[in-house]
């Protein structure tokens, strides 16, 4: 998966701080969870969203699948300003899995 990211997501998700301001995006970076680049593995279309999923007060990544609309949860086991993912976990919501609209 490859982000292009704006302002302080970009920091968080690249672990990496970029000079401009411009508003510019910047250029993609990849995103790596377990020593290996994020894959969706369907269409490689995704729908990225960072937040505090466990409340732990390190922001985590979620990660909706254009196939099936599935979600990823890859929690931050680093910092903010040094993040580190390892391996993912579905998202579920009542016992199902949480899935975002596809089509």
């Amino acid at each position: 998966m490859w982000f292009h990211c704006l302002g302080l997501n970009a920091a968080l998700l690249s672990g990496a701080l970029f000079a401009s301001d411009s508003g510019e995006l910047e250029a993609p970076v990849p995103i790596m969870a377990a020593g290996k680049p994020i894959d969706v593995q369907h269409d490689g279309h995704a729908a990225p969203f960072v937040g505090d999923f466990d409340g732990d007060g390190v922001m985590d990544l979620l990660v909706g699948q254009y196939h099936e609309g599935k979600l990823r949860i890859y929690r931050n086991i680093g910092t903010n300003k040094n993040p580190k993912f390892d391996t993912y976990t579905w998202f579920k919501a009542g016992g199902d899995f949480g899935k975002v609209p596809v089509g």
